[in-house]
């Protein structure tokens, strides 16, 4: 049976200034880490459980958000270890402590956040924690400060932290934990037992600078469609926006698929749209936890496809389909680089002028929508994919080719391609995959297709497995709109001479068929190109706006051809 604690004050009133914030003294307290545990209460809402309350304390919840994090982050805390209670009832702070009682290992640390209104008695001096169910003086019903540590005093610990992030009752929402300014009283036990009691308030002014690793939400902006939703009659929907956050943003994601963003955190997703009421959720995530906004869109009126029917049947009986629209090409090809630190390539240009010539001589690309980019610098690939933007109709498809270096950020889950004038050393100056899906997304083209021969190249898919689509006819994919990508490889390296641009060029050569679907291309490619754990990847392009057709390459007739007709 454990002793029962008699607390009395060991050492008074020991201020300490930002230079030992709280995650320092904690840290020197030895709460940190797998073998520390934490109750974190957050009382908020008085007014909704007692009408006599004049005010709430308006920012509880989030400031006790911000102290879990700090737990986590800093503490290295297991999520798993933190009870975190919004909102709390008496019973509901004893039924926290009774419940840890059952999964507290001995000798572990032990942390009692406390935020929300206080109540000191002028008779007695005594400190009450004050539910959100009970009224400002009614002692009975509220958490004696002596009560809860005796309670406390019951779960296997090496030693216990109490927190009291507030002044009796303050409902200012500040908080001086995120200050660093407190006071500490150590209080001692007959049986050895100890516990810190930490009084959260404010002191003559100190200047601080708040802990870097305490984060707020992301704060979600979405610059279109607004958010009070949109009617259209088109058949998809590009969602732009920014995300702000004072950490690392972990996910940017549009109805459940991750959208293409970038460094300032813009992101932007092109959604297809059913006839009626379309529910496009908009979610961010950061250290701090997720921000999720809901924008609903209408579309007026699904176009008829009566269209597509009727293509499709003609296809089937005469075995041909009419092309519209223009093909467009941006080929790539970066073999030199500026910094001596960068290894040159070999063969990446002579593969992009191969692939040009490949486009212009069997299929329906006109040279002058084809734009062969040899060794460039970063602004003339983003300034020749802008300038398309502004001429693609919605009739039109864009093809484009990239081969050179690729690099791939395993901490940021992010992939690049590297252009002439890339640095070894300063990531600014590659060029973001989801910069180039970012591209494909905005881009009004019915199709567009990535093709990509680089090392990590497969990092330009945000899911790593591909559904092949159930059968269509040649108009089904022709006229439905599509995203995909194809790569030499996944996250490895590829190398220099490549076996997938070289088969991907001998396939379009040697092929006779009068129109060829790029999933039907790479298919036929993929068995020649396994080797040496390199696995070429095919597939949608996410959030870019892709609904299930597919690029098709239109071959020229040849001159017997032409003489029959």
């Amino acid at each position: 049976m454990k002793t029962a604690l008699t607390f009395f004050l060991l050492i008074s009133s020991i201020i300490v200034t930002a230079q030992n914030n709280i995650s320092e003294y904690l840290l020197k307290n030895g709460s940190a880490g797998a073998n520390t545990y934490a109750i974190i209460i957050a009382n908020e809402d008085y007014q909704s459980a007692a009408s006599s309350y004049v005010g709430n304390d308006e920012r509880a919840i989030f400031q006790a958000e911000r102290f879990q994090q700090m737990l986590i982050k800093t503490l290295g805390i297991p999520s798993g270890n933190i009870l975190f209670y919004p909102d709390a009832l008496n019973t509901s702070i004893k039924l926290a402590i009774a419940r840890l009682q059952k999964i507290i290992p001995e000798n572990s640390n032990f942390i009692f956040y406390y935020r929300g209104k206080t109540f000191t008695d002028s008779g007695s001096g005594k400190l009450y924690l004050v539910p959100v169910d009970v009224s400002d003086n009614e002692t009975f019903y509220m958490f004696g400060l002596e009560d809860l540590l005796k309670r406390l005093s019951n779960i296997n610990k090496n030693g216990i932290t109490v927190l009291i992030d507030s002044s009796p009752g303050e409902s200012s929402g500040s908080s001086c934990i995120m200050d660093n300014r407190f006071e500490v009283e150590n209080i001692s036990s007959a049986d050895g037992k100890y516990a810190s009691l930490i009084r959260l308030k404010s002191l003559p002014a100190v200047s601080v600078t708040a802990d870097p690793i305490i984060s707020e939400k992301p704060e979600l902006i979405i610059t279109d469609p607004s958010i009070k939703g949109r009617q259209t009659a088109e058949s998809s929907i590009v969602i732009t926006g920014k995300v702000r956050s004072d950490c690392p943003v972990e996910i940017i994601s549009v109805n459940g698929q991750e959208a293409p963003s970038l460094n300032d955190g813009s992101f932007l997703a092109r959604i297809p749209l059913n006839s009626g009421d379309n529910n496009i959720v908009i979610e961010a995530k950061n250290c701090a936890g997720w921000t999720k906004c809901l924008i609903v869109v209408t579309r007026l009126a699904l176009p008829s496809d009566n269209k597509i029917v009727s293509d499709s049947l003609n296809f089937l009986k005469e075995g041909k389909i009419t092309e519209s629209g223009r093909n467009f090409a941006v080929i790539i090809g970066v073999s030199k680089y500026l910094d001596a630190k960068m290894p040159d390539l070999y063969y990446p240009v002579f593969d992009a002028r191969k692939v040009r010539n490949v486009l212009i001589e069997n299929y329906t690309f006109d040279q002058r929508d084809v734009f062969l980019l040899i060794n460039p610098v970063k602004e003339e690939i983003t300034g020749k994919l802008d300038s398309l933007n502004n001429v693609i109709k919605s009739v039109d498809n864009l093809l484009v080719f990239y081969a050179g270096h690729g690099s791939w950020d395993e901490k940021n889950s992010m992939g690049y391609w590297l252009p002439s004038d890339a640095l070894a050393k300063a990531v600014d100056s590659w060029i973001m995959n989801s910069i180039i899906t970012g591209y494909a997304g905005k881009c009004n083209a019915r199709h567009t297709l990535i093709i990509a021969d680089a090392c990590f190249a497969g990092g330009i898919f945000r899911t790593r497995a591909f559904i092949t689509e159930e059968d269509k006819t040649i108009p089904e994919l022709y006229f439905k709109t599509s995203k995909k990508a194809m790569t030499s490889g996944d996250l490895t390296e590829v190398p220099d001479e490549s076996v997938f641009v070289k088969n991907f060029i001998l396939s379009l050569s040697e092929n006779k068929e009068k129109y060829l679907p790029s999933e039907q291309l790479f298919f036929g490619i993929k068995p020649k190109v396994l080797s040496n754990n390199i696995i070429p990847q095919f597939g949608i392009l996410k959030n870019a706006g892709d609904q299930g057709g597919d690029f098709i390459f239109f071959r020229k007739p040849d001159r017997a051809e032409e003489i029959k007709k």
